[in-house]
């Protein structure tokens, strides 16, 4: 699993589609914190639905990055189509949670909040931070070219899931009653969003329940991918035997 993702690592920093989601992030993050003194969690709550877009837009290159053509070769490597996907799917977030670090500790390096900040701030901006990535990461993955050929239309679908998940809270006040169960159908961005606004506001228990099912979500969205994807190489392979 190491060796196969230094592999996609090395693979996809030679492709250099990296370069415009890594830019997106880094200068989203210089701007937010371009004046000072800034609120921590409130900076934290912007920064980390910048980072949710980001890390959907990086992973919707990497997993492109090479259009499928290595996938059969890397599959037989592995010796199991779960282990590929699963190295594809953890070296993108080890990406993201790297960008999550960033994020979290540029404010804090160069003093750009307006009082120190605590372990406990920094540890809950991380663990968010690093929650909405994973979001964007496990969202991504299936609008790569294996699900939807046209490329076009599937960043057109996943920025419009994008949209709405961000502004979950704002469509929930809108929607009639009797349909707003499909809120909770939602990638729960705008929920840890509204907890790093409100904070001051939650408690401990509210606090861990709204980043726990963050992760809950990401890892339901992992499942359904694995066994689609393994589903879809059984298949194939069958058809090729006849």
């Amino acid at each position: 699993m190491i060796s196969m993702i230094r592999y996609l690592l090395a693979s996809y920093t030679r492709s250099y589609r990296y370069f415009a989601p890594l830019a997106f992030i880094i200068i989203s993050v210089m701007l937010i914190y371009s004046y000072r003194p800034n609120p921590i969690m409130s900076s934290y709550a912007v920064t980390s639905a910048l980072l949710f877009i980001g890390s959907a837009w990086l992973g919707l290159n990497f997993f492109n990055h090479d259009q499928g053509r290595q996938s059969m070769l890397l599959i037989i490597h592995s010796g199991k189509p779960i282990r590929y996907y699963s190295a594809q799917y953890f070296t993108a977030a080890l990406l993201s949670m790297i960008f999550s670090l960033f994020a979290v500790l540029f404010p804090v390096l160069f003093g750009m909040f307006d009082k120190p900040i605590s372990l406990l701030e920094f540890a809950l901006g991380y663990l968010g931070h690093v929650a909405l990535a994973l979001l964007g990461i496990s969202l991504s993955v299936f609008f790569q070219f294996g699900f939807i050929e046209n490329q076009g239309r599937a960043a057109g679908l996943l920025i419009i899931i994008m949209v709405i998940s961000l502004a979950g809270q704002t469509l929930q006040q809108k929607i009639p009653s009797n349909i707003g169960f499909i809120i909770y159908v939602l990638p729960p961005v705008s929920t840890t969003i509204d907890l790093f606004m409100h904070i001051e506001d939650r408690s401990a228990i509210s606090t861990f329940v709204t980043i726990l099912y963050s992760y809950l979500y990401s890892f339901i969205l992992l499942a359904i991918y694995l066994w689609t994807v393994c589903r879809k190489d059984a298949a194939a392979l069958i058809r090729k035997v006849g």
